[in-house]
């Protein structure tokens, strides 16, 4: 099993607590040599911009090839086109719900049954990937930042962004509207390898402030993953 694999399925693993990973939720993990043997659906070939550089067309191929995968492993025969929505999302199928993340050469797709349910996010990151510029005023809060600088500085600042873009990715099919880094704390429980998301403001009618989450988060070498499946009371 690789790094990616075994870093991906002990963070479902945990996550998928109310659901059963063989039957209710697909996972795929594709990588770049995979996708020489998908073809994308024409329909999925016209949402592409022409103006799209060659590493977008790879990761956008790779991604609707690791979504495809997801939903034959919970029944679909020959599943639809996952088009996009107006701020780059995935549409999935009625009854479904999922979340398709990138990281060069690899991209990572869930897809839930239930989706009038729960709501999934899914992100892969590298800690090398935010290197080189500190961003870390700009996504953590007070509490996030004492505890990024009490550890492993690179790795605990990619674990916040990863998870906060978990949480974005789960949450705007529900509100459809941008949730800034700020809008949500985090807290770390190390003993559960998840975070603790608490709003900070209300992300919608049903997304109420002081509503929390759990984003499930593993590390491993270079690489941060996180996972949250969230079930609507």
């Amino acid at each position: 099993m690789s790094t990616l694999e075994w870093t991906v399925i002990r963070a479902m693993a945990a996550a998928d607590s109310s659901l059963c990973l063989a039957e209710n939720v697909g996972l795929a993990i594709v990588s770049r040599e995979d996708g020489a043997n998908y073809t994308l659906h024409p329909e999925e070939v016209r949402i592409l911009s022409p103006r799209a550089c060659g590493r977008k067309r790879v990761e956008f191929a790779l991604g609707r090839a690791a979504a495809h995968l997801a939903l034959k492993q919970i029944g679909f025969e020959n599943p639809p086109p996952v088009l996009r929505g107006q701020k780059g999302e995935p549409i999935w199928p009625d009854g479904i719900a999922g979340s398709i993340t990138h990281c060069h050469p690899w991209s990572v797709a869930v897809a839930v049954k239930c989706s009038n349910r729960f709501a999934i996010g899914v992100d892969l990151e590298t800690v090398e990937g935010i290197q080189g510029t500190d961003i870390s005023d700009l996504i953590c809060g007070e509490a996030e930042l004492d505890w990024v600088r009490g550890g492993d500085f690179q790795e605990r600042l990619t674990m916040i962004f990863s998870a906060k873009e978990a949480i974005y990715k789960a949450f705007y099919p529900l509100c459809r509207r941008y949730i800034d880094f700020k809008e949500v704390e985090l807290s770390w429980f190390p003993e559960q390898y998840r975070f603790q998301g608490e709003f900070l403001a209300p992300f919608g009618p049903n997304l109420s402030q002081r509503r929390v989450c759990a984003v499930h988060c593993r590390c491993h070498a270079e690489l941060v993953f996180s996972c949250l499946i969230h079930e609507s009371p």
